[in-house]
Parts: structure tokens; sequence; C-alpha cells
């Protein structure tokens, strides 16, 4: 008998890429969805609940490019080095995604001063109703410089990549964005992209804050999940290069609320949770 040569060839995971819906905080929608590296030429490995996996990359920096079909396009500077690591990509729902008929919409068409649509321009909506909040702060004290939050009254479900007001209890407390990087110990506990900058007590608040941008034609629509206030005001904060504009808004839950068209005012001054996304 002549002896046989078995060769095995093992590959290296370098990359994996989980894809989210930010509305749903489930795998994207759609009939395709396309993610590639631009400086790689290999395709991903295609897995179950939106996740994708790259193999055998050199160590470096890549730039990630995700297109999906009821959702804007993202691109992520990546770096990957040599051990495997995973992301995860919270993908924004564009003006033609597949709301349920009782999803709470805000629908808004941006311009400039001249009537023109606004292409790109960045939307965030903060709740002013704190009957709103999904959650509160369960340690006595969250120190500046702290990434992990223990957590109480927690309403709904919360997901990597959710975003969050947290403001203290009393009129001169602190507040600050801050966005979902883990979820721990049964939505007890979370760890967040940015340490904390400002110092909040036992029972501050985390409201929900939503983040969207427009498309070719200035149209934009933000999506609010879980609310807990059949009526509820926020406040729009809308910029677009040097252009802004800042208005208070009344949503009804389980309907669509449409703001009609939006003028950007050059003059207007944008306000801090805005200028800290951008």
């Amino acid at each position: 008998m002549e002896p046989t040569r078995i060769s095995i060839m093992k590959t290296r995971v370098s990359l994996a890429v989980c894809l989210l819906d930010s509305f749903t905080l489930g795998p994207p929608l759609g009939s395709y969805t396309k993610i590639a590296l631009e400086e790689a030429i290999s395709k991903p490995v295609v897995k179950a609940q939106g996740f994708y996996i790259f193999t055998d990359l050199p160590e470096g920096m890549y730039r990630l490019r995700v297109l999906a079909q009821h959702y804007f396009e993202e691109y992520i500077d990546i770096r990957v080095g040599p051990k495997d690591q995973l992301i995860h990509v919270s993908l924004t729902p564009r003006p033609s995604y597949p709301f349920h008929d009782k999803a709470t919409l805000l629908r808004v068409n941006v311009k400039n001063t001249e009537g023109v649509p606004c292409s790109g321009a960045s939307l965030l909506a903060v709740p002013l109703t704190e009957d709103v909040s999904r959650a509160r702060l369960a340690q006595d004290q969250a120190e500046p410089g702290e990434n992990e939050l223990m957590l109480g009254s927690v309403t709904g479900k919360i997901g990597i990549g959710d975003r969050f007001l947290i403001r203290g209890r009393n009129a001169k407390a602190d507040e600050e964005l801050c966005c979902i990087a883990a979820v721990l110990e049964h939505q007890r506990k979370v760890r967040l992209v940015q340490p904390l900058s400002g110092s909040y007590n036992r029972g501050s608040l985390l409201l929900p804050v939503v983040q969207s941008r427009s498309d070719e034609q200035g149209e934009a629509v933000m999506a609010f999940a879980n609310c807990r206030a059949k009526q509820f005001d926020v406040r729009l904060d809308i910029t677009c290069g040097a252009l802004s504009l800042l208005k208070e808004v009344n949503l009804a839950e389980g309907g669509t609320t449409l703001a009609g068209s939006l003028c950007l005012d050059p003059s207007a001054t944008p306000s801090k949770v805005s200028r800290d996304i951008t």
C-alpha cells in the first residue's frame, strides 16, 4: 500500500462583525446586505443572526463598509491585531424602512435657508419627559472615569449600541450622552463605549436617545422603542455643517408625528449633547 499524505489547512479568525438593527436590536431586515473590508480581497463567511467572519487578515488598519437594504451605509475604521476581535455595528433605518403599524415615529424634512434639501444632516432626539426613562442608576455613586454602571428599574430591552442621556436628579446635576458597549448580568449592568465625564448619584435617569440622519431628499425618520408614556416631549437637535436647528416636538405613542419641513439656521447654536456626537 502506498503511503497517503494528508494536508490540514488551518484558518485563523481575525475579525467577527455583528450587524444590529438599531430599532429592533436584532439582525438587519431586507433581502440583501453587503459587507466588505476595502483593503482586503477575501470575502467574509456569512453566519446566522447578522454575523460575518473574516479570516487570516494581515495585521493593520482596515475600513469596513456595510451596505444594507433598509439602512444608511456605514463606514468604520478598524485595526486588526494578532488576536481575533468582535465588533458590533448598529445600523440606522432609512425613511423607507418597513416599520410596524404601531411604531412611534418622528418624520421630518430638513432644508437649508434656500429651501434646498440637506442630505446627511445629523439628527438627535432627547426626551424632555422623565416618564420615558428606561433605567435608573442602582449604585450609590458613579464617578468620572467609570465605564460600568449598575442599573435598576429597567424597562424593555437594552442592547449594544443603544444611546442614553444620563441625567442627575437635582437642578444643577451633570448630564451626558453615553453609548452601550456591552450588556452584562441580565441587563443589571452595562459597559459604556466611553467612560463617564461627570459624577452621578443613585437614582440618576437613563433617558433613551435616538440618533438618525437625512437621506438624499432631506427626509429623515426617528423611531422610539419601549415608550413609557402616551405622550412625551423631545428636544430635536439637527446639524448639517455650519447649519443647525433646535426644536421641541410632542410625540404620541404608537403613531407617526410629521414635523414637516424644518429650515436650518446658520446662526443657531447646537446643544452641548449634539456637539458631543459630532
